[in-house]
């Protein structure tokens, strides 16, 4: 049996605690599948721990194999409440196959919900990057990305069609206009959308803050995200 280690189990946990606090909240990840796997986390992690989960029959195994395996089950769970994620957002992005134009390799997340997407602006000190994307209404991308260091700088909402036209504005500018090439690698972003990078030296950020919010401003429906809260 593959054994988790502490570092992985740890990270489980507070990937974990994320997507109980937007459940919670109850403006995402609030679907059913996404709230009976969180609840299978839960008690899996509390019975890795010794601890008996109220709404599981389960008992806290007496033996280090069982306790492994009830951490090892933790981890799988939460593993596929991502997997549920990116696989929502790929199907999502759909939603702008109508948009004629150029389109980034990697496909960002997009919500079909009410026609409706985020456009975000994000940076990452320690990898010195800036990325620019679009992501669901449940905001899944984005609580992804901060769960691996990222900051927003902005985000707004606007309709789907509107954010993957942003978004390609964008990365135009950068690619074709400034020519900065993608910055980061597939390894440096495990979850995905290194190919909307680029070194955050060399841009001027507000310049890019102020560009995404004029055309956010200018495309139905206009509205700032406020980070922190995920809308649904």
């Amino acid at each position: 049996m593959d054994v988790p280690t502490a570092e992985e189990l740890a990270k489980s946990q507070a990937d974990l605690n994320e997507y109980l606090a937007y459940i919670i909240m109850g403006e995402a990840f609030n679907e059913l599948r996404y709230v009976y796997r969180a609840l299978d986390a839960l008690a899996f992690h509390n019975l890795a721990a010794g601890f008996t989960a109220e709404f599981s029959s389960e008992k806290p195994p007496r033996d280090l194999e069982g306790r492994q395996l009830c951490a090892r089950r933790a981890v799988n769970a939460v593993h596929w409440m991502d997997i549920m994620s990116r696989r929502d957002d790929i199907r999502a992005r759909d939603a702008a196959d109508d948009f004629q134009g150029w389109v980034p390799d990697d496909p960002a997340s997009l919500s079909t919900a009410h026609g409706g997407a985020l456009v975000y602006l994000i940076t990452h000190a320690r990898l010195a990057a800036a990325k620019v994307g679009i992501a669901d209404m449940s905001g899944s991308r984005l609580a992804q990305h901060r769960r691996n260091g990222w900051q927003i700088l902005a985000v707004f909402q606007v309709s789907a069609k509107s954010a993957a036209a942003i978004e390609t504005n964008v990365l135009k500018w950068w690619r074709v206009a400034l020519g900065l090439p993608s910055y980061l690698t597939p390894s440096q972003m495990p979850q995905g959308g290194w190919t909307e990078t680029v070194a955050a030296s060399r841009i001027d950020l507000p310049e890019t803050m102020t560009r995404i919010c004029k055309l956010a401003v200018a495309s139905p429906p206009p509205g700032p995200y406020v980070p922190g809260r995920v809308r649904g």
